[in-house]
């Protein structure tokens, strides 16, 4: 289908953001800039509150929603190719996923690379997931965890839900067009590789900065689709958007789940790139996924919608 008019002209305006291209701090500078501009929605209450984490005290920001509890908690993981991307960046989104889940949100703000290889990031998420999990109770969430994210969240949420198994009993898991495991040859990757806001050339020194070395691409930690046992996983909601080269690896490991009997909803996004969902104030599509995510976790959090 052809790309979104909206989003035709965004990219044909060169809007871009200088990944690779300059110092690490520039583009995360820029990054900050340009998503936190997003709207704010009122929520019923916000706290930043630090986490003790196994390596690192790790900062996180907790959304309420306006209603009154018990609620679920949302463990959100942010994007960003493990070097980009914090709190503030997804200030906006998480307030508008709070509102539509009618949940808690905990945004994670774990170490990021160059200055923290991998698996830093792996050792965060896992932490903070266990501590709300462990301290719901004190965050007003009796009604139970699911953890999600986008992009590199999303690819640490699998992470995540694996690592966690037998451990924690997480109830969900939402994928929002994650990276799952390298990827050279996808009709996705070969297609969409340039022009179309994520970039191969972009994800590649993502991994350059994120990674140790190629033996890393091999670890289940990094790349969850080469995980051997996916049973027993949290079911999982797994978005993802047509003109994105991580498409086809996002929607190969919804396969891999419901291979393993995991009861998944994967929904590809026509017209839109990646990162649609942070466009939400721009383009319909991104509010869709947001009411999407909403709808999901309100039926697994209080069997409503």
């Amino acid at each position: 289908m052809p790309l979104d008019p909206t989003i035709k002209k965004l990219l044909e305006s060169g809007f871009v953001i200088p990944i690779g291209k300059v110092p690490v701090d520039e583009v995360r500078k820029v990054f900050r800039q340009i998503s936190s501009a997003a709207p704010k929605m009122d929520v019923g209450n916000i706290e930043d509150i630090k986490i003790p984490g196994t390596e690192t005290m790790i900062p996180a920001r907790v959304y309420y929603p306006k209603t009154k509890g018990p609620y679920g908690i949302l463990v959100y993981l942010h994007g960003g190719g493990f070097v980009i991307g914090d709190i503030e960046s997804y200030d906006p989104v998480c307030r508008a996923i709070t509102n539509a889940c009618n949940c808690v949100v905990a945004s994670i703000d774990y170490r990021l690379a160059p200055e923290n290889k991998f698996p830093s990031a792996v050792v965060d998420s896992v932490d903070a997931t266990k501590w709300i999990y462990e301290n719901a109770e004190s965050l007003e969430g009796k009604q139970g965890v699911a953890v999600g994210g986008d992009s590199a969240g999303g690819n640490l949420s699998a992470v995540v839900s694996i690592l966690t198994k037998g451990k924690i009993n997480l109830k969900h898991q939402v994928l929002i067009y994650p990276a799952t495991g390298a990827d050279y040859t996808s009709r996705s990757m070969v297609e969409y590789y340039d022009g179309y806001f994520l970039t191969r050339e972009q994800i590649e020194w993502f991994g350059s900065q994120y990674l140790r070395s190629y033996m890393d691409l091999l670890d289940i930690k990094f790349s969850p689709i080469l995980n051997q046992d996916l049973t027993g996983l949290p079911p999982a909601l797994i978005i993802t958007a047509e003109y994105d080269p991580l498409r086809d690896q996002g929607e190969a490991y919804a396969n891999k789940l419901l291979m393993a009997g995991i009861p998944v909803t994967s929904v590809r996004f026509n017209n839109v790139i990646h990162g649609f969902v942070s466009f939400f104030p721009l383009i319909p599509q991104g509010m869709d996924a947001i009411g999407l995510i909403g709808a999901t976790l309100r039926r697994v959090f209080y069997n409503s919608f």
